[in-house]
Parts: structure tokens; sequence; C-alpha cells
């Protein structure tokens, strides 16, 4: 009984931490939609423990950066007021994949869809948290990914690409995802 009540209130933890983004108000379903895959992102990154020595006190920022474009790119620009692991947030956009030196956390946009295998190759050997919503993300060595099913955002983590960039992600989120664990992805 009591590991069922442990799960429960980890999920509850959870549940409340996606809860947590500035206070803003959705227009519409789809904005909405936008702002709860946003507040999966934050999270992604808040339960994601990096390298002892990832920062330093001349790069003290937490740099989210984002590749390609759609809705979700924008609605991430609400996270650069926050903090992740006690750092303060900057959102930087990318241009091309060879330009992801410093990031923490990588979107990876749909518009990204032709070219995010490359995405995920140069951050094979970085601890970059990378995310994105394309099909077969998780399966191709990409750390999270977000999809859709039925009327419900899921996610699955790809633990073998987690653990190749040296990243080591929470319990709480591992028991709400689905795993693709794919070992070694090198």
């Amino acid at each position: 009984m009591k590991p069922v009540i442990t799960r429960l209130a980890s999920r509850i933890g959870l549940c409340l931490l996606v809860c947590h983004l500035p206070a803003v108000f959705a227009q519409s379903p789809a904005e909405d939609e936008r702002l709860l895959k946003t507040a999966f992102i934050f999270n992604f990154a808040k339960l994601t423990r990096w390298p002892a020595n990832t920062w330093t006190d001349q790069a003290p920022q937490f740099h989210l950066c984002t590749a390609g474009n759609d809705d979700l790119v924008v609605s991430l620009q609400r996270l650069g007021s926050e903090r992740i692991a006690g750092h303060p947030v900057t959102i930087r956009a990318l241009q091309a994949p060879d330009s992801t030196k410093g990031c923490h956390a990588l979107y990876i946009a749909g518009s990204e869809h032709m070219s995010y295998l490359q995405w995920i190759d140069r951050t094979r050997s970085q601890p970059v948290l990378t995310i994105s919503e394309i099909r077969g993300f998780a399966d191709a060595a990409g750390a999270i990914q977000l999809y859709r099913d039925k009327d419900r955002i899921r996610f699955k983590i790809n633990l073998g690409a987690a653990r190749d960039r040296g990243l080591s992600l929470s319990a709480r989120l591992l028991d709400l995802a689905e795993i693709v664990d794919t070992g070694d992805t090198r």
C-alpha cells in the first residue's frame, strides 16, 4: 500500500510543478496546449541534473536553446524570467546544428523535421537535454519527445540518450513517461 501512496504523491507533486508558469491566461484551446507544453519543458529541465562542472562563475545562466520555428518556440520565450537549477534562464535561437555549444536544453521545432538528426548528432557529446515533438524523436536518440495521445499530452524519454549526455532524470519524471531505452546510442 505504501508504494502506491508514494507514487500517487509523486504524481501529484509533478502535476503541481507542471502548473508553475508565470501568470498568463490562455485565449484558446491551442494557446492552452502551448502553455501546457511550455510548462512540461520547463519542468523537464527542473527535474534534470547536469554534470557538476556544467556551470561556472563566468557562465552562470541556464541556456534554453531553440532550433527552428513553431508556436511553441514563441511560447518558450516566457521562460526567460524563470530560474532552473538556481540559474537564470536565457533563451537562445540557434541557426545551425553546429551552434549548440553552451546550451543546457534544446527544443527542436517541427520545422526542423528534415534536419533533426543533425541537431541530435551535434549534441551527443554535450550535456544538452534535447526535446521535440517530431515523430520518432526519442527513438532516434533525442532525450524527450512530446506527443499527443487522444486528448492528452504525453512524453517519451530515451534513457540511453540522456545517459550518453551525462544527464540524470528525476524518478518522478520517469514514472510519468513512456520509456525508450536504446542503451548506448552512439
